[in-house]
């Protein structure tokens, strides 16, 4: 034991010195992390405030018969209107207008004998404006009606509280802590996986296609050590540096969610629309002592897994850029399974799914951070994970003594 705590030492002491290493091990996770949190924050408040504030122009044909109708568009914020003359669907298609709408001669008669009038609109999908314009336009439409049934009621001296039969007031029965677990479900498994793989492929890349490039594997083999000893202790560097990378990323992603969260995930506003009272819920992204100890137990099963597995394709290649590129796709085979999964709402997984490596790890965790502890879950997802991460680190093993592997020409 005492030769593979040497050869452990030895390449994590190799692993700091080398800057590349350090830069993707412990600098990297450490200010990524909190930029792409951050930086999705101030994105989607941008692009909200940017579709809020963006003008629009709607053209009208038959503005005339509506006055009424028109003079509420005008007091529309961002609302440019101006009348069509000609053809109504180039002016839309050509984006001189965002939206147009045809009013019918006989708009002002049907209302005042209350009739239902059909507005002809059109648009024109490929204009991101217009999207924006037909919402505005709905709104307005909304406040018109509301104001044409007011008036009605008072003319024949109705109450307005008549069109009010029932309201909705509803009760959150989540917890704070529930709704920021269930919050942080869409994205902490996904970075966990990720920086599992990620976290010690510099490290994995190093240790065996760098050695092998820089002629010091042949040296290492030549020691009084068993290669089962060798693989073991590149295996726990490589471990070892992903781990760390691991619980530095999100650590700091953590941190980023528990002191600023309430700009990335809008709790529930209090608002009162229509017929429907929503209270207001505070966000809490506060995880229980015993989600974070199986989640970490399970994250050091899955570092186990990939270490050995990017060791395991790393030494077929013969230099560093090589091992680089065979790392990169099989990177991909792994994280697209897993990003289907960790986005497909309302997904509901049978014991079946908890079978699979990988897979079973981030179904665990999304369950975990919403309060979910099934035993027979969390049995399987562990036993899974250490079968495979034995036989990940049994392959590895397999390989190293592979001659025609090590000294490939």
């Amino acid at each position: 034991m005492s030769r593979v705590t040497t050869i452990w030492k030895k390449e994590l002491r190799d692993g700091i010195r080398d800057r590349r290493t350090l830069v993707s091990t412990i600098i990297l996770p450490m200010l990524l992390m909190p930029g792409i949190i951050i930086g999705m924050g101030k994105l989607v408040t941008w692009q909200i405030s940017q579709v809020k504030d963006q003008p629009v122009t709607v053209g009208v044909v038959n503005a005339s018969s509506a006055a009424d109708f028109i003079s509420q568009l005008h007091a529309t914020k961002n609302v440019a209107v101006t009348e069509i003359t000609g053809e109504i669907q180039p002016e839309v298609k050509n984006k001189k207008v965002d939206i147009a709408i045809v009013f019918p001669a006989s708009f002002q008669t049907a209302i005042e004998a209350a009739q239902p009038v059909q507005l002809e609109v059109y648009q024109n999908s490929l204009n991101t404006k217009s999207t924006t314009a037909l919402t505005r336009l709905t709104t307005v439409a909304v406040q018109y009606n509301q104001t044409l049934l007011q008036a009605r009621l008072a003319k024949g001296n109705i109450s307005p509280l008549v069109q009010n039969g029932v309201s909705l007031k509803t009760t959150e029965v989540a917890s704070d802590q529930e709704i920021g677990g269930f919050g942080l479900s869409y994205l902490l498994p996904l970075f966990i996986v990720m920086w599992a793989v990620v976290g010690g492929q510099t490290s994995a890349v190093d240790i065996s296609a760098g050695e092998k490039e820089r002629k010091t594997l042949e040296s290492l083999l030549l020691t009084p050590v068993s290669r089962l000893q060798i693989v073991f202790g590149k295996f726990l560097a490589v471990a070892t540096m992903a781990l760390s990378s691991e619980i530095i990323a999100l650590g700091s992603m953590y941190a980023v969610f528990a002191f600023g969260g309430g700009d990335l995930f809008t709790a529930t506003a209090s608002q009162s629309s229509g017929l429907v009272q929503t209270s207001a819920v505070g966000v809490n992204f506060t995880l229980q002592p015993q989600a974070v100890i199986l989640m970490f137990l399970v994250s050091i099963l899955l570092v186990m897994l990939f270490s050995a597995l990017n060791l395991s394709v790393a030494i077929f290649a013969k230099s560093y850029k090589e091992a680089q590129s065979y790392i990169g796709p099989s990177y991909l085979i792994v994280i697209l399974p897993v990003v289907l999964v960790n986005m497909l709402p309302g997904f509901q997984a049978k014991l079946g799914f908890f079978t699979i490596p990988i897979v079973n790890a981030v179904l665990l965790f999304k369950e975990v951070l919403v309060g979910v502890y099934n035993t027979s879950h969390i049995v399987m997802t562990i036993g899974v994970m250490i079968v495979s991460a034995l036989i990940t680190m049994y392959i590895a093993s397999r390989i190293y003594r592979r001659e025609g592997v090590l000294f490939k020409d």
